[in-house]
C-alpha cells in the first residue's frame, strides 16, 4: 500500500463506536420515544375508523358489560372532577372561612308553622338561588350557590320551656326563626350574597302577606367574620376518599380489559359514553387500542442504535483524521511511519491499530519510509519531538534518529517538557514525533500536543511509535 494512504483498523473503528456509547444510548431513547408515540397515534387512528357497534360485535356480552362498567366509573370520575373544579365550597379553607349570618324572625302568628315552611322552601329549594344568580356580579351556578347558603339550626338558642308545645301551636319560638349561614371565598362575596338574600326575602314577604294577612318578617344580619367550619374539612375528606376509591375501581377494571375492549371503551368515551346494547355483524377489523406498542419501542431502539452507529462510522471515514485513542491530527498534517520494537502494551496496541499496523516493523523499513517522504517533499532536516519516558523508549528513539541521520537527513531532537513555550519553537519546521505506546494517559497527552502544534500551524510530518 502506498505511503500516503491511511488505514483505519476495524478494531479501532469499533473502539471509536464504543467510546461514543452515550450518543448511541441517547439516539436509542429518542427513537424509542418517537416510534412509541407513532405507534400510539397509529393505533388510535385505526381505532377511530371502527364503529362502536363493530367493536362490540367482536366481544361476548360479558365482555361488553365490563366495558360498560368502566364507562360508568369514568363518568363518575369526570363528574366529581368537574364538580371540584367549579365548586367554590371545595376551595374554601375550613379552618378560616369568611362567614355571615342572617336571621329572619316572623311576627307572632298562629299560622307561622305554615309560613315558615313557605319561606324555607323559597330560600333553600332553588327559587331564591336562581334570582340571586341573575343579580350576582360573579360567575356562579345554582348547585355551587346552594353550598354557600345553608340553613342553620337554633338548638340551644330558642326560648324553649315547659310550654314549648303550646308555643309551637301558637306559632312562637322555633317557628318564628329562620337562620341562614352564608359562606364566601372572601369577605366581599359574603357581603354581596347576604345583601341579595335579604333583598329577595323581603320581596317574597309581600307574596306571603297576600295569603296571610297581618304577617311581617324582621331581618337581623351579622357582618362577615372568620370562623371554623368542620363541615368543609369533612366534605373534602369524603370527596378524596370517594375519588380514590373510584380510581382504584377504574384501574382494576381497565387492567382486566383486552385491547379490543379498551378500543370500545375509548370509542364510547369519545362519543359521549353511549352504552352499546345491540350486537352488529362481526367486523374484519381488529382494534389495537391506545396502549404503547412494545413492537414500535423495540424497533425504535434498534433504529436509533443503527442510525447512530452508521453516522459515527461515516464521520470516522470521511472526517480525514488519524486516530490515536481520539482524533489527534488530520491526514495532511502527519502520517505514521511505523512501530519499532516489541509491542508490550495491549491497550496501546489496540488503539494504535488504526495507524497502519499494530505489528512491529524493522527499523530499516521505518527509516526508508521517512527517507522517501522527505525526498518527496524536499525536506533536508527534521525536528524530532521526544515523547519517550522510559529508558527502553529513549534507547530506541536514539536508534531511530541515528538511523535517519545516516541517510543524510539532519535530526534536531526537542523534548517537550517546558510547556507551551516549546511549541512556538517548532513552528515552520518539519517535525517527527516519536512516542511510546504507554496507554491512555500518554495518548491523551499526545492528543493535546498535536492539537497545540496544529493550532500553531506547525508542519508535523510523521509519527514513529517505539516500545
Amino acid at each position: 500500500m502506498e505511503n500516503d494512504e491511511v488505514i483505519i483498523d476495524l478494531r479501532v473503528l469499533i473502539w471509536e463506536i464504543l467510546r461514543k456509547w452515550h450518543i448511541i444510548l441517547i439516539s436509542c431513547v429518542i427513537f424509542a420515544v418517537l416510534l412509541g408515540a407513532y405507534g400510539v397515534h397509529k393505533n388510535n387512528t385505526q381505532s377511530a375508523g371502527i364503529s362502536a357497534e363493530s367493536l362490540s360485535a367482536q366481544l361476548k356480552p360479558a365482555e361488553v358489560a365490563k366495558v360498560n362498567a368502566l364507562v360508568s366509573v369514568q363518568k363518575r370520575i369526570d363528574q366529581k372532577v368537574e364538580y371540584e373544579k367549579n365548586s367554590i365550597y371545595m376551595s374554601l379553607n375550613g379552618y378560616s372561612v369568611d362567614t355571615a349570618r342572617t336571621d329572619f324572625i316572623l311576627n307572632k302568628n298562629a299560622d307561622n308553622k305554615y309560613i315558615r315552611q313557605l319561606y324555607a322552601t323559597y330560600i333553600f329549594d332553588g327559587e331564591l338561588f336562581n334570582k340571586i344568580i341573575k343579580e350576582y356580579t360573579g360567575d356562579i351556578d345554582s348547585d355551587n350557590l346552594a353550598e354557600l347558603i345553608t340553613l342553620m339550626t337554633n338548638s340551644g338558642r330558642a326560648n324553649l320551656n315547659d310550654d314549648s308545645e303550646n308555643n309551637f301551636d301558637n306559632g312562637n319560638d322555633l317557628n318564628r326563626i329562620i337562620s341562614v349561614k352564608i359562606l364566601g371565598k372572601d369577605k366581599e362575596q359574603c357581603e354581596e350574597l347576604q345583601s341579595l338574600l335579604a333583598k329577595n326575602v323581603k320581596l317574597y314577604e309581600k307574596e306571603i302577606q297576600k295569603k296571610y294577612s297581618g304577617h311581617s318578617i324582621e331581618e337581623i344580619s351579622s357582618s362577615p367574620y372568620k370562623a371554623v367550619d368542620t363541615n368543609i374539612a369533612y366534605s373534602k375528606s369524603t370527596y378524596d376518599s370517594q375519588l380514590y376509591s373510584l380510581y382504584n375501581e377504574y384501574q382494576t377494571l381497565y387492567n382486566a380489559l383486552s385491547e379490543t375492549q379498551i378500543a370500545l371503551f375509548d370509542k364510547l368515551i369519545s362519543t359521549g359514553g353511549e352504552i352499546v346494547t345491540e350486537e352488529a355483524a362481526p367486523a374484519p377489523q381488529s382494534a389495537p387500542g391506545g396502549r404503547i406498542s412494545l413492537k414500535y419501542v423495540v424497533i425504535g431502539i434498534l433504529a436509533g442504535g443503527f442510525i447512530s452507529v452508521v453516522a459515527i462510522i461515516l464521520l470516522t471515514m470521511f472526517n480525514g483524521k488519524i486516530f490515536v485513542q481520539r482524533q489527534i491530527t488530520d491526514r495532511g498534517l502527519s502520517r505514521v511511519f511505523g512501530t519499532f520494537g516489541k509491542n508490550k502494551n495491549s491497550i496501546a496496541s489496540l488503539v494504535l491499530g488504526d495507524i497502519g499496523t499494530d505489528k512491529t516493523s524493522q527499523l530499516d523499513i521505518i527509516v526508508a519510509k521517512v527517507n522517501v517522504h522527505c525526498k518527496k517533499n524536499g525536506f533536508d532536516g527534521l525536528t524530532i519531538i521526544d515523547n519517550c519516558t522510559t529508558e527502553a523508549g529513549k534507547q530506541r528513539m536514539k536508534q531511530v534518529t541515528d538511523a535517519i541521520q545516516k541517510n543524510g537527513i539532519k535530526c534536531n531532537k526537542v523534548t517537550l517538557a517546558g510547556g507551551d513555550s516549546k511549541y512556538t519553537e517548532l513552528c515552520d519546521k518539519d517535525n517527527v514525533v516519536i512516542i511510546e505506546e504507554l496507554g491512555k494517559d500518554t495518548l491523551k497527552a499526545l492528543e493535546y500536543m498535536f492539537m497545540q502544534l496544529k493550532d500553531l500551524e506547525s508542519k508535523v510530518c510523521g509519527v514513529i511509535c517505539v516500545q
